[in-house]
């Protein structure tokens, strides 16, 4: 798919029509898979032809949103900020609402997921996507005979939320928590709804607040993520990069201001150029000097030399073990330690790190080195003989589609307005 070059609406619009047949395509994929109705050999390959897609569609969707935000005129950064937010969200709902329009999840105890109820949230979803405040009294209807439905009560607390009635949305959403603590779309809204609030609070100067937003927001995806969340949840989280936004708002401001300045000086294209790698590092090397305590500088210094195609990995590894000696616990130096010993075949070290790391909250840098349920699948497939033990999950040799580790860059660089560029166009 050609890099676009100029602003089209017609063609934006038909990639975000592919974008939702394909996630629906993969719903609709696990749901026979689950059924008995597909073997395993046949779901993988499905599976992949189909990620792998959704991939490349997505991009082709991110290079006309690019195009787009560099096309408008001069602009109120903060405002900007806010509203980047509140449309990502929106682009969310979105593709929710499609896997959703064909077959509804939530937990076996609660009632009136019937067939009839289906076809009723399907039409309610695509009025509240469209009008919200009518949406609302849709959902409101099946309320008034399922009262505990999951779906009816998230997609009404969305709708409550864009029509500006975002204290009824909150309620809505801390009752489908409170009835099934595992719905996954509820905690995507949750996250949205943090993250935007930390974005307020940052753009007012309450530093502390917005951190506190940020946590929690982090928290909720670590929720979403422990409960084995459908693959078009995942995809639409991934997509819109949620986690990254997130991540850059928890770092050390000097380690976010390292990473912003070495994207202003990119000169913009999809290839990770060593200019940006040179001067994301040189810059990291002075916050290192500063302050040698800095995990977040560390980790970040350890991506640029560990992430490259002639990748440094004893240096890498070396930061890692400072990171870890300076805190232990730290998730994020405990996978991208994991991510190291993947890469050179130790399989039994990295299995024990995931195993430490699944009684932890999940690491904020996931979306950079790679999830951490994506390298179980890759240490699963080297032991049985899938793929070496050096093919990480990404790598075109493996045939996989996952997430790609640290060691194993992809040959992109996404952006999101208001972050920095940072190389995992596949990540989050």
């Amino acid at each position: 798919m050609s890099t676009a070059t100029r602003l089209d609406p017609d063609r934006l619009a038909e990639l975000e029509e592919e974008r939702d047949h394909l996630l629906s395509s993969l719903e609709d994929l696990e749901r026979e898979h689950d059924a008995g109705d597909l073997d395993d050999h046949d779901y993988a390959e499905l599976k992949d032809d189909y990620t792998a897609r959704a991939a490349e569609v997505i991009r082709a969707i991110e290079q006309h949103r690019e195009l787009a935000e560099r096309s408008r005129p001069e602009r109120n950064v903060g405002r900007t900020a806010l509203v980047v937010v509140a449309v990502l969200a929106v682009a969310v709902v979105a593709g929710l609402l499609v896997a959703r329009s064909s077959g509804q999840r939530g937990s076996g105890t609660i009632t009136g997921n019937d067939d009839t109820v289906r076809q009723r949230l399907a039409s309610c979803q695509t009025l509240s996507f469209q009008k919200p405040a009518e949406g609302i009294d849709c959902y409101a209807d099946i309320l008034e005979g399922s009262p505990e439905n999951l779906d009816a009560l998230t997609y009404q607390g969305w709708a409550y939320i864009r029509d500006d009635q975002v204290e009824k949305g909150a309620a809505n959403l801390a009752r489908v928590v409170d009835l099934d603590p595992d719905y996954p779309d509820a905690r995507v809204f949750r996250a949205i709804l943090l993250s935007r609030a930390g974005e307020a609070a940052s753009a007012k100067g309450d530093a502390a607040t917005a951190r506190e937003s940020f946590l929690a927001a982090a928290s909720e995806i670590d929720r979403f993520y422990r409960n084995d969340p459908p693959t078009v949840a995942v995809q639409v989280l991934q997509q819109e990069g949620l986690e990254r936004t997130i991540y850059f708002n928890l770092i050390d401001p000097a380690v976010y201001s390292c990473w912003q300045r070495a994207a202003e000086g990119s000169d913009g294209s999809s290839a990770i150029d060593q200019a940006f790698l040179d001067a994301l590092g040189g810059c990291l090397d002075g916050v290192i000097a500063a302050d040698p305590s800095s995990v977040d500088a560390l980790l970040s210094k350890a991506l640029t030399v560990g992430g490259t195609a002639d990748a440094d990995l004893v240096e890498a590894r070396s930061l890692a073990e400072r990171i870890l000696a300076i805190d232990p616990q730290d998730p994020n130096g405990l996978l991208l330690q994991a991510s190291l010993d993947l890469t050179e075949g130790r399989l039994d070290e990295a299995s024990a790190l995931l195993d430490r790391l699944d009684g932890m909250a999940r690491p904020t840098a996931a979306f950079l080195i790679g999830p951490p349920e994506d390298m179980r699948v890759a240490i699963q497939r080297a032991r049985t003989g899938g793929a070496s033990a050096t093919t990480l999950p990404g790598d075109p040799s493996s045939g996989a589609h996952e997430s790609t580790p640290t060691t194993r860059p992809p040959a992109s660089v996404s952006t999101v307005p208001g972050a920095p560029t940072i190389p995992n166009a596949g990540g989050g």
